[in-house]
């Protein structure tokens, strides 16, 4: 039995301290706040809402994870969703759904042609995953040589084709000539808070995941994920400590966390947060208004309004400003899960990307961002439920990039790293820190954000942690 400390009561952070401890180590996990989740946290009021991700893909990866840990008792019910996404502009609604000849039908709105090619789109993004995505997940990152060794044994045609990506809106335009489809698809990046104007084509495979392993909701929200992994590692024997900002240190071949020596530890928190940025790019942030709407709503569970010009919205995100026309996005969880809100009641996360802070004249400018956003959701809530009244309408709470600039996320950004670029998401930062025996999980670090890859992360901490631990 090994001493382990885990920092930060994250998803990664939660994963990697119950696979350590049903591994039969002595874990401790520290938690500055007074509640687990991290970005993941929950409005209980007469709704339920997360504040902070509201989608799950690659539920595989989560059942795995608990069946690990001997948890599977423990693990939510997952509800597929058969409409798995509404996105809509002024004359247009496009309607994806798990099923792909419902989704083509709807995108024949648009031409037979352009139907065809949301065909073909999916077929090259299945061939993106199989070249990039399963040898980038597969295994932690640790360098290119070992990636590409995993690369090039799916054939040397699939290596070629992936070394060959260009940019997200590239892989749109070559496909489509309906602008809205291409954004469909140019939306995929913000996934990771990129541009789809500099971020690779390698981001379709989200959207290729989506279709072949289904868009999901957690009976409960995300906060019912979190609950079941606490529980888990009650079950296991870790040791929660809440309310403590803790920090480690080296010390000859032991590591020290408050005054306590550890043989591993694994931080679940963003690299940049303790490393100074520089003139390094931060991955966009997010506004969020936390809404109840005092009647049941025929809205999606999850529902894209898009902004007028994409190209001119991703210019004014990473300019720093809000955009002018933003895209909107929609949560209503009790369009499939009944114990989100009461009948007669709806709880709406809406969301609006933001740029990352950079300064402190960006934080203090955020109130009145805040009333200029907020009204723009609303707005936006109202003209999608034509008789739907303002009066009608309860803020809740809102989250701006201050507010997770105070959980710890450097300048508020989501996912920190900013993946721009051919090999952008190469340059994440590694899981293994040059400190023998300290491992990072969580978004910033490999494979990136969202609950899975994060959860995944997590998973590739504890094996690597699992490894240093038994050569120690």
């Amino acid at each position: 039995m090994k001493r382990v400390a885990v920092i930060g009561g994250g998803f990664g952070g939660l994963t990697a301290a119950a696979e350590l401890a049903s591994a039969g180590h002595r874990v401790t996990l520290f938690e500055r706040s007074s509640t687990l989740g991290g970005k993941a946290q929950v409005v209980d009021a007469e709704v339920t809402l997360d504040t902070g991700p509201t989608l799950l893909s690659m539920p595989g990866v989560v059942r795995a994870t608990f069946e690990r840990i001997g948890a599977l008792d423990l693990l939510p019910r997952f509800h597929r969703l058969p409409l798995q996404a509404r996105y809509s502009w002024p004359g247009h609604t496009f309607d994806c759904f798990e099923d792909l000849d419902a989704t083509l039908a709807s995108a024949r709105q648009f031409g037979d042609a352009e139907a065809d090619a949301l065909q073909r789109f999916y077929g090259e993004a299945a061939r993106i995953y199989r070249a990039a995505g399963e040898p980038y997940l597969e295994a932690p990152f640790e360098g290119l040589p070992q990636f590409l060794a995993r690369a090039m044994k799916r054939g040397p045609g699939a290596f070629m084709a992936g070394l060959q990506l260009g940019t997200l809106d590239d892989l749109a335009a070559r496909h489509f000539r309906s602008p809205q489809l291409r954004q469909f698809v140019d939306r995929f990046a913000t996934y990771a808070g990129a541009s789809p104007f500099q971020a690779s084509a390698a981001f379709a495979l989200i959207p290729h995941l989506e279709r072949a392993e289904g868009v999901h909701h957690v009976e409960g929200g995300m906060g019912a994920l979190v609950r079941a992994l606490h529980l888990a590692l009650a079950r296991l024997g870790v040791e929660v400590q809440f309310g403590q900002q803790a920090s480690w240190t080296a010390h000859r071949k032991e590591l020290v966390v408050g005054e306590a020596l550890f043989d591993a530890v694994v931080v679940n928190a963003d690299p940049f947060a303790s490393e100074p940025l520089g003139t390094r790019e931060l991955a966009l942030s997010g506004y969020v208004a936390l809404l109840q709407v005092n009647r049941r709503l025929p809205l999606a569970h999850h529902h894209v309004v898009f902004g007028s010009d994409y190209t001119r919205e991703f210019s004014e995100l990473f300019s720093g400003e809000i955009p002018s026309d933003p895209t909107l996005y929609f949560c209503h969880p009790a369009a499939t899960d009944q114990t989100m809100a009461p009948a007669k009641r709806s709880g709406v996360f809406a969301m609006v990307n933001a740029p990352a802070l950079r300064s402190e004249a960006d934080a203090v400018a955020w109130p009145a961002r805040s009333v200029v956003l907020l009204e723009k959701c609303v707005a936006a809530l109202l003209q999608l439920n034509p008789g739907l009244r303002r009066d009608e309408v309860v803020v809740l709470g809102q989250r701006t990039p201050v507010d997770l600039a105070a959980r710890g996320a450097p300048g508020g950004s989501i996912y920190g790293f900013l993946p721009h670029g051919r090999l952008g998401t190469f340059q994440r930062p590694r899981i293994r820190s040059s400190t023998p025996g300290v491992f990072f999980s969580g978004g910033s670090t490999h494979p990136g954000g969202g609950v899975p890859l994060v959860m995944l992360s997590g998973h590739f901490a504890a094996q690597l942690a699992q490894a240093h631990l038994e050569g120690a």
